[in-house]
């Protein structure tokens, strides 16, 4: 009997060491339970910030089922998810520094087949690689409620150019000489697309070089770059992707526009060409060359080649006579089902291979006529549904206070593809009073949900220069006629007053709900607001802003004076709860005294908790 008791405590000491090498914390084995062993397959230990883990859990108890939880002062795992109890996967936590411990608690559900137990499982984290490292001090503010920032300098742009001159911009007394004073640089355009089809959102920036009135002799091109999506949730560039071996430059492309306009499935990239601007500083020259615009399009390798020949221009190649597009625009305005090209107020039309011609109406001719000149942005959109897309053009100010051209127009289709039938119709008047609105960027969806589409325009002051941030709610009547219904839509508009404006804007839908909510994306350094903006829409076209604290601050090296978000484009970039953004930071990460560089990084969505 006595040998007996011995060998049962035996084996109960033997069995707890078992335990404890599995990392367990045991168990007491009231009831008469026998204590739980668990076991968990499948993790990778040191594997890389943010990497999806995929893990199985099992134990001495075949019907048990499990949680997991993360105490507070370990680094969160994201996106936990578990269909069965039994296979659970997440997302590694995001770090800053090289590497980092994690640690997730596993404890069985009890019941009457399972008794408590629990499992202590820690592993180790490897910080992302990305293109440049930059290592914030900010920590803490980089994760909101709702947000995370990740991959700070995924790519980017650095400048070691250096320029004298004196620049007078935007008006001839606002002047200021420099002398060895580096170029500075924004992500100024930004658009998403599927470029390699594989997929996965990917994103096309458009950098722009500042001052960018400079001399010929002095300026310097910037690139357009393109991040693919490893379906991961991290964006890299590939160099091999580019049919040159380098991603093509420009010196200054505008808004891009990102379409599939040879027809082969996979998106292409279009971008407005600003034109070589001559400006003296004394004013005595201030004109716009013309300079081709930016046309990708994937070849037979699926690989981008720089097309702009492909892009007739009446110039002999040299870039359209227009000069200045500060807007582009894509749609298919002739219902033939492929994508057509609005830009500086000239329609080029495609030929279903990716090859545009002028239109014989809506060209140069046309544009100097009514004196519409250069608009500063465009749509090209089926307003009345007849499947033929309308051309909308919102134009620049500074014209003539006796001038009898409105600030914007919609030529409105017929049924047909003859443009000189189509009704032309003035959009509404911006905020700031005739001649001092400048209609910055357009966006069209259903706001309202009543099958039209409605539009959408950043519009900000021309004096004070940009200051303000406007978002003008254009709703469709259903004829296709466009009522401003700002005041009744859009109510508290905090940006207005103080905040720059100029920038991108976009409409996707970042909770998910099904109704598209609009992303004003601007930069700023002084307004105490971000510029990644998002208004939610209600589903019935109203909208309200995101609070300021659901975002967090951009990345500081410890030279910033201000943390707010500059930019934010929406992108789904992993595949996890809502939509994600892409933004930028712009000082100290590098040698910021011989050079200027603008970071890259991704704002991931860590839940839907709009």
């Amino acid at each position: 009997m006595h040998r007996n008791i011995l060998t049962k405590y035996i084996f109960l000491f033997l069995f707890s060491i078992l335990v404890t090498n599995c990392g367990g914390e045991g168990s007491s084995i009231e009831n008469n339970f026998i204590p739980v062993s668990i076991n968990v397959f499948g993790l990778i230990d040191n594997d890389l910030s943010y990497s999806k883990q995929n893990i199985s859990i099992d134990s001495n108890y075949p019907d048990c089922k499990y949680g997991v939880t993360q105490s507070l002062e370990s680094p969160k795992v994201l996106h936990l998810k578990s269909l069965n109890d039994r296979e659970f996967s997440f997302r590694n936590p995001i770090i800053y520094d090289e590497n980092s411990n994690s640690e997730i608690r596993i404890e069985t559900i009890v019941n009457s087949d399972c008794p408590a137990g629990s499992y202590e499982l820690n592993f180790k984290i490897r910080r992302h690689p990305t293109q440049f490292s930059a290592f914030p001090i900010n920590i803490e503010d980089l994760n909101s409620r709702i947000f995370q920032i990740n991959d700070i300098g995924l790519g980017g742009i650095v400048i070691k150019d250096r320029f004298s001159a004196t620049i007078c911009y935007p008006t001839p007394q606002d002047c200021k000489s420099y002398i060895d004073e580096l170029f500075g640089q924004d992500a100024h355009n930004m658009t998403t697309g599927d470029f390699n089809g594989d997929g996965y959102e990917d994103f096309a920036v458009a950098w722009a070089i500042f001052p960018h009135t400079i001399e010929q002799e002095q300026k310097i091109n910037a690139p357009i770059n393109i991040y693919l999506n490893d379906g991961n949730g991290h964006y890299s560039e590939d160099l091999d992707f580019y049919a040159s071996g380098s991603p093509p430059k420009h010196p200054f492309a505008y808004r891009v526009i990102a379409k599939d306009f040879n027809g082969d499935g996979s998106d292409d990239l279009f971008a407005g060409s600003m034109g070589i601007q001559v400006r003296k500083e004394d004013y005595d020259q201030n004109f716009i060359e013309p300079y081709p615009h930016l046309l990708l399009l994937s070849n037979e390798e699926g690989r981008l080649e720089e097309s702009n020949e492909k892009i007739v221009d009446d110039n002999n190649g040299d870039g359209m006579l227009c000069g200045f597009a500060h807007d582009a625009s894509a749609g298919d305005f002739d219902g033939d089902g492929d994508i057509d090209i609005f830009a500086c107020n000239v329609l080029v039309v495609n030929d279903g291979n990716g090859r545009f011609e002028i239109h014989p109406y809506i060209n140069y001719q046309w544009q100097w006529e009514n004196n519409y000149y250069n608009p500063m942005s465009s749509l090209l959109e089926d307003l009345n549904n007849d499947g033929f897309g309308d051309l909308l053009f919102w134009n620049f100010d500074n014209r003539s206070q006796s001038s009898t051209v409105k600030e914007g127009y919609i030529l409105l289709s017929n049924g047909t593809s003859e443009i000189a039938q189509w009704e032309k119709v003035a959009l509404p008047a911006g905020p700031f009073g005739y001649n001092h609105n400048k209609y910055n960027h357009a966006v069209s969806a259903d706001f309202n949900g009543d099958g039209f589409k409605d539009v959408a325009v950043a519009i900000t002051r021309d004096l004070p220069y940009y200051e303000g941030a406007y978002i003008q709610i254009l709703i469709n009547n259903g004829s296709g006629l466009l009522v401003d219904q700002t005041d009744t839509r859009f109510l508290n508009q905090v940006r207005v007053d103080s905040h720059h404006g100029e920038g991108n804007i976009y409409v996707r839908d970042m909770n998910e709900d099904g109704y598209p909510d609009i992303i004003h994306s601007t930069r700023d350094y002084q307004s105490g607001f971000h510029g990644a903006h998002i208004a939610l829409n209600d589903g019935q076209g109203n909208f309200n802003s995101l609070n300021e604290d659901d975002l967090p601050m951009r990345p500081d090296s410890g030279s910033n004076n201000y943390d707010y978000l500059m930019k934010g484009l929406p992108i789904d970039a992993d595949g996890e709860a809502c939509l994600d953004l892409i933004s930028v930071t712009d000082i100290g990460f590098g040698d910021h005294m011989n050079q200027t560089e603008n970071y890259l990084f991704t704002v991931l969505n860590k839940n839907c908790d709009f």
